[in-house]
């Protein structure tokens, strides 16, 4: 598995833990890093609530608990998407989401 992950302006480094965007460092919590992290490591691939619960926390996923929609809603405008009308994260209904890769 690489330790940075480059999708045009927005680079994501896993051995410093750290997310910049153009020349910019963003500031993330650990929480929001660890899941930005999982959703551009499958990059092309919808991830459900259940797996990202099951991979973030180990932890089957309830059907209720919202964190991660928050999560979500936190990181876009990190990242330079339009929480409105987002093209990097995208919300697959009744799926997951999906962390488009460049030029997609």
């Amino acid at each position: 598995m690489p330790q940075r992950l480059e999708f045009g302006e927005l680079v994501i480094d896993n051995g410093g833990r750290s997310v910049n965007l153009g020349d910019e460092l963003v500031d993330f919590t650990s929480a929001e890093y660890d899941l930005l992290w999982l959703l551009a490591s499958n990059a092309g691939r919808i991830l459900s609530r259940e797996d990202i619960f099951e991979r973030l926390r180990g932890i089957e996923y309830d059907g209720q608990d919202r964190s991660i929609d928050v999560r979500i809603s936190r990181i876009r405008p990190k990242i330079g998407d339009d929480p409105e009308n987002p093209k990097r994260i995208k919300t697959v209904r009744s799926k997951g989401y999906l962390f488009v890769k460049e030029g997609n």
